[in-house]
C-alpha cells in the first residue's frame, strides 16, 4: 500500500495545480463582489462565467511559463514573488484584450482587471507565505527526520538554506538539520527553514560537542582559498566527516543540492574567486558558431568544449588522435550536452591533409588549438617528437585555418616558454612565435594564451602524489623550493574563452595565477586530505630537479610588459615582433628534423628561441 509520502509526492503537482486555479477563481469572484458592493443579486453571474474561461486559460498559459506550478510552499524568496508578479502580469495582458474582444469594451469594468491583478499576486504570494509560516513555525508538512545523523551546515546562505531544505524533505538521506555556523555578525540568532545559526567559526569545536554533531557540510561555494582553508582546517580539528559543494566556476548551470557534496580536494585549497566572465561578449563570440576543438579528450581540451556548450554553438568538432579517450569523452558529451550538435573525429594535427579535409568538411568559424605534449621529462628524451607536435601540428592547424576561412585561432601555450629550459616550454615559444609571424597573412586571426599548471589535469603532479600516498607513500617532490603557477581546469578554460572573445589577432594573453605554490607545501595538504599525517605516516623524499625543469616558473620574459586588458585577469605580453623569416625558418627546422640527433633538435630550437638554455642532467637535492 502506498505510503502518505509517496501519494503526496505522486499528485503534488495536481495538487498544485488545483490550488492555483482555485485562488484565481476565488479571486475573480471577490473582485466583482468589491465592485458590486457584495450585492450578490447584481452580479452578471453569465459574464463572470463566461470570461472566467478565458481569464483561466490566461493565467494557466502565464503561470506555467514562469514555472509557478514546480513548487507551492517552498522556500520563498524575493525572486519567487518576483515569479508571480511577472505571471500575474502576463496573465492579465493576455486576458484584458481578448475580454474586450469577446464581450466589447466596457462589458467588464476596468477596475475589475486591477483587483484580480492585484488580488492574484497576493493570493499567490500569500498562500506560499502561509504555508511557510505553518512550516516553520508548527512543523506541517516537514517530515520526520528523527534518526538521522546530527548535521551542522557551514554557511547560511542560498546555498546552505538550499541543503537544509533538502535535508529536511528527504529523510531518507539520513540527515537531520540542528544547526548552521555563519561568521556574518547579523545572521547571529537567526534561523534558516526553522533551523537556527549557532554561531561563527571560532565556535565550532564548542558546538560540534554540546549539539551532538555528526556531519558537516560546507555550503560556502564562493569562498576563496583562505576561507576556504580556515574552514577545512577547523573541520579536520573535529574529527568529523565533512564534505563540500564545488566551487562557482565547476557548477555550470548555478543549482546546488546534496548529490552535488563531495569531499574536499586541493582544487578546493588553491582554488581562487571565481572568475568574474564578460558573458555577454564571449556569448556574442560563440553564439550559433561552428566551433573545432583539437585536444578535445584532454583535460584542458575537454573542459573549454563543456564550456562552449554553455553558450550554444552550432555545432562542436572534437578532435584528438587518441581513440579511447575520444571515444569516452564524446559518450560524457552525448550524455551531458544531449541538445547540443557535436562530431568526434580521431585526427592527428600532424597530418596537414587530414586537418584540412577535416576543416573543408566542417568550416568552423573558431579554433581552439589545445593539442600539444606537456610531459617534460618525456620530451627532453626525445625532442624531435615535441617538435613535430607542439610546432608542425601548430603550422599545420594555423595553415588550413587560413585556407579555410576560419576567423581565429587561439593556441594554448603555457608559462614553461618563458626563458624555457625545457623542449617542452621551448616548443610552446616557437609556436607563440609562429603564430605571431603569420597572424598577418590572412584574414584568420592567430591569438595565444598562457598559463601554468591546471590541477587535476592529464599533466598535474597532483594525480602522481595522490597514487603515491594511496600507496603509503613515499610522496616524492624535486626540490624543497620548487613553486609553481596553479589554476584550476574550469577557471583556465574559461579565461581562455575570455581572452579568445577580446584577442584581434598576434597577442599573447598571460593570465593572472595569482601567487606561485611551493609543491611541498602541496603535498602536505594532499597527504592531509587523504586523513593522514605528513612525515608520520607517509614520507616526503626530495628527488631533484629532473632534466627540463626549473626551481619556479615565469610569467613574461625580460623586455617584454604585461599590459592590462579589458578583463582584470588577463594581460597582454607586448613585445617586438618576430624575425620576418621566422616561420621559413620554423619549416626548415621541421624538414630537417628526420636527420638531426636529439642534441642536434635542441641546438636548432635554441637557434630559433635564444633564451632556451639547454638542460642539464637531473640535479639531486643534498640538502
Amino acid at each position: 500500500m502506498p505510503t502518505k509520502t509517496a501519494l503526496l509526492r505522486k499528485y503534488r503537482r495536481p495538487l498544485v495545480v488545483a490550488v492555483h486555479l482555485t485562488l484565481v477563481i476565488v479571486v475573480y469572484w471577490v473582485a466583482f463582489l468589491l465592485r458590486y458592493d457584495f450585492r450578490v443579486s447584481t452580479l452578471p453571474a453569465g459574464l463572470i462565467l463566461k470570461s472566467l474561461l478565458l481569464l483561466l486559460a490566461a493565467r494557466v498559459l502565464a503561470m506555467g511559463l514562469f514555472h509557478l506550478f514546480q513548487g507551492l510552499w517552498r522556500y520563498v524568496s524575493v525572486k519567487d514573488i518576483w515569479q508571480i508578479i511577472k505571471a500575474s502580469s502576463l496573465g492579465s495582458l493576455v486576458f484584458v484584450p481578448t475580454a474586450w474582444a469577446v464581450f466589447g469594451p466596457g462589458q467588464i469594468p476596468v477596475s475589475i482587471f486591477f483587483m484580480d491583478w492585484a488580488g492574484n499576486i497576493l493570493a499567490l504570494g500569500g498562500v506560499r507565505i502561509a504555508g511557510l509560516l505553518a512550516r516553520e513555525t508548527l512543523g506541517l508538512g516537514r517530515p520526520r527526520a528523527e534518526g538521522g545523523k546530527h548535521l551542522l551546515i557551514i554557511g547560511a546562505g542560498d546555498a546552505g538554506a538550499v541543503l537544509c531544505r533538502e535535508a529536511q524533505e528527504h529523510p531518507e538521506r539520513g540527515y537531520l538539520p540542528i544547526g548552521f555556523i555563519d561568521d556574518a555578525p547579523w545572521k547571529a540568532d537567526a534561523s534558516v527553514h526553522g533551523v537556527p545559526v549557532l554561531g561563527s567559526r571560532e565556535a565550532l569545536a564548542r558546538i560540534v560537542t554540546e549539539r551532538h554533531v555528526e556531519t558537516i557540510f560546507i555550503a560556502i561555494p564562493s569562498a576563496t582559498r583562505e576561507q576556504m582553508r580556515g574552514m577545512v582546517e577547523a573541520c579536520r580539528a573535529t574529527g568529523l566527516p565533512f564534505t563540500t559543494l564545488p566551487a562557482i566556476p565547476s557548477i555550470l548551470d548555478g543549482r546546488v543540492g546534496i548529490d552535488m557534496l563531495r569531499k574536499v580536494d586541493i582544487t578546493d585549497l588553491l582554488g581562487r574567486a571565481p572568475v568574474e566572465l564578460d558573458r555577454k561578449g564571449i556569448g556574442a563570440y560563440l553564439l550559433g558558431k561552428r566551433i573545432l576543438v583539437t585536444g578535445a579528450a584532454g583535460s584542458i581540451g575537454g573542459e573549454l568544449a563543456r564550456q562552449i556548450a554553455a553558450f550554444r554553438p552550432e555545432l562542436l568538432v572534437l578532435v584528438d588522435r587518441a581513440e579511447n579517450p575520444l571515444f569516452f569523452f564524446e559518450d560524457e558529451f552525448h550524455r551531458t550536452f544531449p541538445g547540443q550538435p557535436f562530431v568526434a573525429e580521431v585526427r592527428d594535427v600532424c597530418d596537414l591533409p587530414g586537418i584540412g579535409q577535416l576543416l573543408e568538411a566542417h568550416r568552423p568559424h573558431l579554433v581552439f588549438h589545445a593539442a600539444a605534449h606537456k610531459h617534460v621529462p618525456l620530451m627532453e628524451r626525445t625532442p624531435a617528437e615535441a617538435v613535430r607536435n607542439n610546432v608542425l601540428g601548430t603550422h599545420n592547424l594555423a595553415r588550413a585555418s587560413q585556407r579555410y576561412g576560419v576567423e581565429k585561432l587561439v593556441l594554448i601555450s603555457t608559462d614553461k616558454a618563458v626563458k624555457p629550459t625545457s623542449v617542452m616550454g621551448a616548443t610552446k615559444r616557437i609556436a607563440e612565435m609562429l603564430l605571431q609571424a603569420m597572424d598577418q597573412q590572412g584574414s584568420t586571426r592567430l591569438v595565444a594564451v598562457r598559463f601554468g599548471n591546471v590541477l587535476g589535469s592529464n599533466a598535474s603532479v597532483v594525480p602522481i602524489f595522490q597514487e603515491q600516498i594511496a600507496r603509503g607513500g613515499p610522496v616524492t617532490v624535486t626540490h624543497p623550493d620548487a613553486r609553481r603557477y596553479f589554476m584550476t581546469i574550469p577557471e583556465a578554460a574559461q579565461l581562455v574563452l575570455q581572452a579568445g572573445a577580446i584577442g584581434s589577432g598576434g597577442e599573447i594573453f598571460v593570465l593572472d595565477m595569482g601567487q606561485p605554490v611551493r609543491i611541498l607545501d602541496l603535498a602536505r595538504e594532499l597527504i592531509s586530505l587523504a586523513g593522514l599525517v605528513p612525515e608520520k605516516d607517509v614520507k616526503i623524499v626530495f628527488t631533484g630537479l629532473r632534466p627540463g625543469e626549473k626551481l619556479t616558473e615565469e610569467l613574461a620574459l625580460e623586455g617584454e610588459d604585461l599590459l592590462p586588458t579589458s578583463h582584470p585577469k588577463l594581460r597582454v605580453v607586448r613585445e617586438s615582433p618576430p624575425a620576418d623569416d621566422m616561420e621559413e625558418r620554423i619549416v626548415q627546422l621541421i624538414a630537417r628534423l628526420p636527420q638531426l640527433s636529439p642534441e642536434g633538435v635542441k641546438e636548432e630550437i635554441r637557434h630559433l628561441v635564444p633564451e632556451y638554455t639547454l638542460a642539464a642532467q637531473a640535479s639531486v637535492w643534498d640538502g
